[in-house]
């Protein structure tokens, strides 16, 4: 157990007391807190000591115009700030800080207030600052009036890439610790929790591990005094102790109790029957300098799987990844729905000039026919194409259909289905009538996946399942599992970058939950973006698009698609083509050409193909998937690859080392349960 002293309750002579005793004896602060009046302060602190001692200074009582005096001072002589307290009212308030040597100086401001993330003078602002700095917040105090409530901070280098989210700036005791449920139900932890004199708290959760740790917030200091004795008799010290209230005797706590201050490391693990030194090397490379926590790649030459790997760059306690771990294929399930689609043109029970509302016949939440007279003319072809002239996003806002269902006097609960999701649809109107723009559409796609059911007779996924994954012996594709809770053993791990959190979407009583994680219903999403797969099943696919024929489809068939595709995208620079790309860029804020047909870019050259397709959750996960001659690979990312660059769509570094190694002539394919193409 570290060797540590605390005190709290104390005034201020009782504190500089117990401070200067302390530090005498080697002890230097790991924790300061200051509360109750700005004339009469009140001092809970933390000191350690620790094998290297490092200088302090420390300034217990300071007011606004002192503290900056001061850490002008400080600052000039190479002290910067890594403790910050304040109490007080917004216009009268008291500092306490200890500055320790720092090169370069943290950023630290104080007196900001809230509001919108463009202005610097609010905490969201020099936040956003922050981040794009490549720093994290490292302290805060958060002090005002209820009314005006004010905060100070301390931002570091953040030289670990660490993830870390500070959206909880006035908490009442409630709301933090529904915050706090959300945050460590997706492996994060609290960093840094203060408190202000209503008793409200400014939390900051980062994404690393340090050990065990206990958290415990709203306590009396009575209820303090029995944690610290509880948990320090555990082997337990404290890492954070913040107070707030109006004195000694009705101030509450909150505290973090830890064995380690020490940040675990990291450790990369490549998993797969194959290995190829340089490629993992440079998908290490990749992750080691970014968030990237599971990771995994597979390639194919011709009809065989010549390479698979799961990637873990984590701590040791997280599960590994395997080339068969499941990985949110987001915009990727649009190439397994237009697959799906082409099946049913080759078996003639679809046809690409077929109307879209002839086959799902869809209704208002009134009851009534669609309430754009062009909704009618959408095809088949045009949906593939992305120039329906539907509203892009319109299938996955599920406070929007519920709101439309109460507004028809038909009022439904969370979470909502896909049925509910179509009516919604019918009761909007189109951007554009059908054919006059492109731009990228989601909802095209999730309505194209429904219409796969409805031709099927059977859901979405399970109509991919039978009529496509089953002949190629594929069983690892599926819906993605929503909720947290429900999510299961191989599946990766997803960590929005900012660890944000907000309310559930899957129950009516919408509880926080992490960003990702029941924030949006992705199981609705379906045919656009709500699929889960292993690279290893995804890659099947792409080796039954370079195979002559298979069970699952003709090869006539797939050039069919890639054709269209490659014919439809340079169609899209000629004259005409460019019209609708302007419109589509006035209408959606989308001026990018895409091939469609379940791909971002096709062509063809010399009867080779190539075709690719991105897939991205918003600040959750990045996909590929790529066919090229005779090589394929699919890249799954469970968090955005930022320190990645130049990956996508091509990752040259690893192709080109693909393309020039000696491959094995053994397929593994097998390996993984399916048997060879």
């Amino acid at each position: 157990m570290a060797d540590t002293i605390a005190w709290h309750g104390k005034t201020l002579a009782e504190h500089v007391g117990l401070r200067d005793d302390a530090a005498n004896k080697g002890y230097r602060f790991l924790s300061l807190s200051v509360y109750g009046a700005t004339n009469s302060p009140v001092y809970a602190a933390v000191m350690i000591r620790r094998p290297a001692v490092v200088a302090q200074r420390d300034f217990p009582a300071l007011t606004a115009d002192q503290f900056q005096a001061t850490f002008n001072d400080q600052a000039q002589k190479g002290y910067g700030p890594v403790m910050i307290a304040a109490t007080g009212s917004s216009s009268n308030p008291l500092f306490a800080a200890v500055f320790q040597p720092q090169s370069p100086i943290a950023l630290t401001r104080h007196g900001l207030t809230s509001g919108a993330d463009t202005d610097t003078g609010t905490i969201q602002g020099m936040n956003k600052l922050a981040r794009k700095d490549g720093m994290i917040l490292h302290c805060l105090a958060t002090y005002g009036d209820p009314g005006d409530p004010r905060f100070a901070a301390v931002w570091l280098t953040n030289s670990a890439k660490t993830f870390w989210n500070n959206d909880g700036l006035s908490d009442t005791a409630a709301g933090y610790q529904a915050r706090f449920d959300a945050q460590t139900s997706a492996w994060c932890r609290p960093a840094f929790v203060a408190v202000d004199s209503s008793n409200r708290y400014m939390s900051l959760f980062v994404a690393d591990e340090i050990g065990p740790w206990v958290a415990r917030h709203n306590l009396s200091p009575d209820d303090y005094q029995k944690e610290f004795n509880t948990w320090t008799a555990k082997g337990f010290f404290p890492l954070c102790v913040q107070a707030g209230g109006p004195d000694k005797t009705s101030a509450r706590f909150a505290a973090l109790f830890v064995q380690s201050e020490t940040t675990v490391a990291r450790q990369f693990h490549a998993t797969g029957p194959v290995a190829n030194a340089a490629i993992d090397a440079v998908v290490q490379r990749g992750m080691v300098n970014s968030p990237v926590r599971h990771a995994a790649l597979a390639i194919v030459h011709r009809k065989q799987l010549v390479y698979a790997r799961g990637y873990t760059f984590a701590e040791p306690d997280w599960p590994l990844a395997q080339p068969v771990t499941h990985f949110r294929l987001a915009s990727d399930s649009k190439t397994i729905t237009s697959l799906a689609v082409f099946q049913l043109l080759e078996e003639g029970k679809l046809h690409l000039t077929d109307k879209l509302q002839q086959i799902l016949q869809l209704k208002t939440p009134s009851g009534g026919n669609p309430v754009d007279g062009n909704f009618g003319n959408i095809t088949i072809q045009q949906l593939l194409e992305h120039s329906s002239g539907l509203q892009p996003n319109a299938f996955g806002n599920s406070y929007a259909v519920r709101q439309a269902f109460a507004q028809a006097g038909h009022p439904v609960n969370l979470p909502v289905s896909a049925a509910m999701t179509d009516s919604f649809i019918a009761g909007l109107s189109l951007l554009a009538p059908p054919g006059t723009s492109h731009y990228y559409n989601n909802c095209g796609y999730y309505l194209l996946g429904r219409v796969v059911a409805r031709l099927r007779g059977l859901s979405t996924i399970d109509a991919y399942q039978k009529h496509l994954f089953d002949p190629l012996k594929i069983q690892r594709v599926r819906l993605n599992s929503t909720l947290i809770a429900n999510s299961p053993d191989d599946e990766a791990r997803y960590q929005s970058p900012d660890l944000s959190v907000g309310p559930s979407v899957m129950t009516p009583a919408q509880p926080v939950v992490p960003y990702g994680y029941g924030t949006e219903d992705y199981a609705t999403l379906a045919g656009a973006g709500g699929l889960t797969g292993a690279v290893t099943d995804v890659a099947r696919l792409i080796a039954m698009m370079l195979d002559p024929d298979t069970a699952a489809m003709k090869r006539v068939t797939v050039t069919d698609m890639l054709n269209r595709g490659a014919a439809y995208l340079s169609f899209l620079s000629t004259p005409a083509g460019m019209a609708l790309l302007a419109a589509g860029k006035a209408l959606a804020n989308d001026g990018g050409a895409r091939s469609g047909y379940g791909f971002d870019d096709t062509s063809v050259s010399g009867g080779s193909y190539y075709a690719q397709k991105g897939g991205e959750l918003t600040n959750l996960c990045n996909s590929v998937v790529q066919l090229n001659g005779e090589w394929g690979f699919v890249m799954c990312w469970a968090s955005p690859p930022v320190a990645a660059p130049g990956w996508y769509p091509n990752y040259p570094e690893v192709m080109s080392i693909a393309t020039a190694a000696s491959w094995s002539p053994a397929d593994l394919f097998p390996a993984f349960g399916m048997p060879s193409l």
